[in-house]
């Protein structure tokens, strides 16, 4: 633990930190996970393309992601609390606007909203682990809190489909606007600032643009963020058209659905346990190789049983229970290994690192949107299919050549 982050760590206590950025880290789950289900009825009221429904999630993703090139800059300028409490109530303000909504555009609008919101904290959830711990030790923190969030989010889409079906879909907002209200309370009762100083130029456009050129172009970074870029698509995109697919063409109910979700969510804290064990044992590049494995075969599950035009809701199940038992063990190790570097720029580092998953995440999402058609698993398979190869082709060469621990750059003034 580093020096000045004692004091943090004793004010919150352990326990309080995990519980911080599981909270901080859960409110991303909570506005995909807890909607899916609700999404073929959200299209029957508005009488809306399948297409403008996936705009709900797909917009959420991009201000999102856009909106971290600002908050994490944000965050090195004014410091993480105020920035987190910002982002509760961001997230809990466009919950409600779109819970009330009376048409799909004041609906699309609130839940880019939310998308502002949910950068805050998870920019700031990222960087007050890099603010307190070093690279093993922050990864290991952060698998603990992946698995806490993932023993939650094996109840998340398994509750919005409950919500949804006795309550209706707008329940599922309100429920979000009450995590982010409760967010906002715990954080300004029980959290302290972790920043270990304030940078007053961070926001200052010249220096910002160079800084975040500087990060992009070390080696490091780049292998990293591509290892969860890919991985992090991929979910999306599954999650994003799954919900049409296993209910309308599979015939699966909105509470069997949830449960395939709510299993993606157990073999996520498979992953996350199976890293915490592995990084202690052979260390968080080997365990990255090891998962990248695991991604190539989630890889053929996906795309094999569609060449052969063989898939079930069973085999896409088992495909994208996969891809979540390797990215349990990419996105810890990838979240604190793109920020290493940057000690005093993790707020920036956490930020850009953030904006390029979700950019990515968009761009797949957009894609399957556009290009779905009822009753075809083609196109979700093969896409996501090739994004986790590409996630398990990254772990076993960029990352192997570029991605171990190396000592931490100065900020440049």
């Amino acid at each position: 633990m580093k020096t000045g982050a004692v004091a943090a760590v004793a004010a919150m206590g352990p326990a309080l930190v995990v519980g911080v950025v599981t909270l901080s880290t859960a409110v991303q789950p909570l506005g995909t996970d807890l909607y899916l289900a609700a999404l073929p009825a959200i299209r029957n009221e508005y009488a809306a393309r399948v297409g403008v429904v996936q705009l709900t999630l797909a917009v959420l993703v991009f201000s999102f992601g856009l909106s971290q090139l600002l908050w994490g800059p944000a965050s090195d300028r004014f410091g993480r609390r105020p920035v987190l409490v910002a982002g509760f109530l961001l997230y809990a303000v466009g919950a409600a606007v779109g819970a009330m909504a009376p048409n799909i555009e004041v609906l699309i609008a609130a839940r880019a909203a939310q998308g502002l919101g949910i950068a805050a904290c998870m920019v700031c959830g990222r960087a007050i682990v890099r603010d307190l711990f070093e690279q093993q030790h922050g990864t290991h923190v952060m698998t603990v809190a992946m698995s806490v969030l993932a023993c939650l989010t094996m109840l998340i889409p398994v509750t919005g489909a409950l919500l949804a079906q006795t309550l209706g879909w707008r329940a599922t907002l309100w429920s979000m606007a009450l995590c982010g209200l409760a967010g906002a309370l715990l954080v300004l009762a029980r959290v302290p600032e972790t920043a270990r100083s304030l940078k007053p130029d961070a926001l200052r456009l010249g220096p910002l643009l160079a800084g975040y050129a500087r990060i992009a172009r070390d080696p490091a970074f780049q292998s990293w963020t591509l290892l969860n870029a890919f991985g992090y698509a991929a979910n999306f995109g599954f999650f994003s058209s799954s919900a049409y697919l296993f209910i309308e063409t599979f015939g699966v109910s909105r509470v069997g659905f949830g449960l395939v979700i709510g299993g993606a969510s157990v073999t996520y804290l498979a992953g996350t346990m199976l890293c915490r064990r592995w990084i202690a044992a052979h260390g968080i590049v080997t365990s990255v190789r090891r998962a990248g494995f695991l991604s190539l075969l989630a890889a053929l599950v996906l795309v094999v049983p569609q060449l052969a035009g063989a898939h079930t809701a069973g085999t896409l199940t088992a495909g994208l229970w996969l891809m979540l038992l390797a990215y349990g063990i990419h996105q810890p190790c990838g979240h604190v290994g793109m920020a290493t570097p940057f000690p005093l720029q993790a707020g920036a580092a956490s930020a850009l690192g953030g904006f390029i998953f979700a950019g990515a995440a968009f761009l797949c999402g957009g894609w399957m949107g556009l290009m779905y058609r009822s009753g075809s698993a083609a196109v979700l398979s093969l896409t996501t299919g090739v994004l986790a190869a590409a996630a398990g082709t990254i772990a076993l060469t960029l990352v192997q050549r570029h991605g171990r621990p190396v000592p931490a750059r100065p900020a440049v003034p």
